[in-house]
């Protein structure tokens, strides 16, 4: 009898959430909710699909316009190179060749001497390979160093940040170097001394921790 009282209830409760949600189905603006949720999921999917698509297209475009570019900067020739690379990040600056521009428009104002200007695009150069961006990191502590008030302090943090996305016997070494030498141009010694040990410690090998003991004498 318990069985069949269950079944029932069970029953009744399965046709009585049928007959609401048949209910909810027929009523006109619930239909109508239905519809433009599925209008706008429809909307979005189009959405992405397509700004991946013209993100493909603008960055093949800005890669096609920034060659130009970077054989002028190979040739030296820093200021009409700007110009292009200028132009490509104002057109394309959220694509990936963008990207690759403002890196170059950094260093050309770097090589230019405007060394305010350098920051702001090296700054704004996004990158996470260990090849490329250790060695924008590198010039931007360089920058760092040269504007008109030097910021030693900054730098030798870049510069570390350098080593770290580096991360190798080729160039970590250097770029630690290149720290110790800022954290001492600030007075903090104790920080020199921390980075010279780093080298002398990891990088034991390599042809700067050779020399490395000067540098450490120095600042204890």
């Amino acid at each position: 009898m318990a069985k069949k009282v269950i079944k029932q209830v069970e029953e009744t409760a399965i046709d009585q959430q049928l007959s609401k949600t048949e209910q909810f189905l027929q009523e006109k603006d619930n239909q109508k909710k239905i519809i433009y949720g599925l209008i706008a999921l429809v909307l979005i999917v189009a959405i992405s699909v397509g700004w991946r698509w013209m993100s493909q297209r603008n960055n093949e475009k800005a890669q096609n316009e920034i060659w130009s570019s970077e054989l002028l900067f190979d040739q030296g020739q820093y200021e009409q190179a700007l110009e292009g690379f200028e132009a490509v990040i104002e057109e394309y600056g959220s694509t990936r060749a963008g990207n690759t521009a403002k890196a170059y428009a950094g260093l050309c104002q770097k090589n230019l001497g405007n060394y305010e200007e350098a920051i702001k695009y090296l700054q704004d150069f996004d990158g996470n390979d260990n090849v490329i961006a250790p060695a924008i990191l590198s010039a931007l502590g360089d920058c760092y160093v040269d504007q008109e008030t030097p910021n030693y302090d900054k730098a030798a943090q870049t510069f570390e940040q350098a080593a770290k996305a580096a991360s190798n016997a080729q160039y970590s070494p250097l770029f630690l170097r290149k720290a110790g030498l800022a954290y001492e141009a600030a007075g903090d010694t104790k920080n020199a001394l921390k980075v010279y040990q780093n080298i002398k410690d990891n990088w034991a090998e390599t042809a700067i921790a050779q020399s490395i003991d000067k540098y450490i004498e120095r600042v204890k």
